[in-house]
């Protein structure tokens, strides 16, 4: 009996592996008669038989064993990992994006198995798993990390300057002046204020307001 891997890996028939054929009237032939599958797969096995006919048509066969069992994995490599800035960038799996997956017996089959976030922001990590499968189940697992980090600082226009005539006169700080807030990953950056600084001299005084505006990964303008 022999085993090999892949169904291209069974070896022709050969009459000639039978070397001690023998018979009492003369030298026997020997014929392949058959190869009969079990018709299973992972192993399937091969019966090959052979005839062994003297000169006056006596016969006997002798069968061995093909056993085909495919236990090599398959190869494959994971796309390239990136950062993203937005949750809502992260892109979509595509087991399409491997492009190298082989086997030692055929094409394997690529599936997006899981997305798995290591629980943090800014960065937050995401872990993308894709398997890949040859036809008799051997696997491997190739690993994408996708890196979301909002380094962008949100945007917002300042309130008009003002003038006023009397100290009494300033108005209070109100964030509601803070125009045109927006921000690429975050739909609510926090407008508060900052501080309220003179320039010490008066008539003029100047009072410099400042505002930020701070997105969810800390991003300030």
């Amino acid at each position: 009996d022999i085993n090999v891997e892949c169904i291209t890996d069974v070896p022709a028939p050969d009459p000639a592996l039978i070397t001690d054929e023998a018979d009492n009237n003369g030298v026997p032939t020997v014929t392949w008669a058959s190869d009969v599958s079990d018709g299973l797969s992972c192993p399937e096995t091969i019966t090959r038989t052979y005839d062994i006919t003297d000169v006056c048509g006596n016969v006997i066969q002798v069968s061995h064993n093909i056993i085909v069992q495919d236990i090599t994995p398959p190869t494959g490599t994971a796309p390239a990992n990136v950062t993203v800035e937005c949750i809502g960038d992260v892109p979509a799996a595509d087991p399409l994006l491997i492009t190298d997956e082989a086997d030692n017996c055929g094409t394997p089959t690529v599936t997006f198995t899981s997305d798995v976030s290591d629980g943090n922001t800014c960065p937050e990590i995401i872990t993308r798993t894709y398997t890949i499968t040859d036809s008799c189940g051997n696997s491997i697992d190739v690993t994408q990390q996708i890196t979301i980090d909002d380094t962008t600082a949100p945007l917002a226009t300042a309130p008009a300057n003002v003038n006023v005539e009397c100290i009494t006169a300033v108005p209070l700080p109100n964030i509601a002046d803070v125009t045109g807030v927006s921000d690429n990953c975050t739909a609510a950056p926090v407008v508060a204020h900052v501080s309220d600084v003179s320039d010490g001299n008066s008539c003029p005084e100047t009072i410099t307001r400042t505002y930020s505006i701070t997105d969810e990964c800390g991003n300030v303008t």
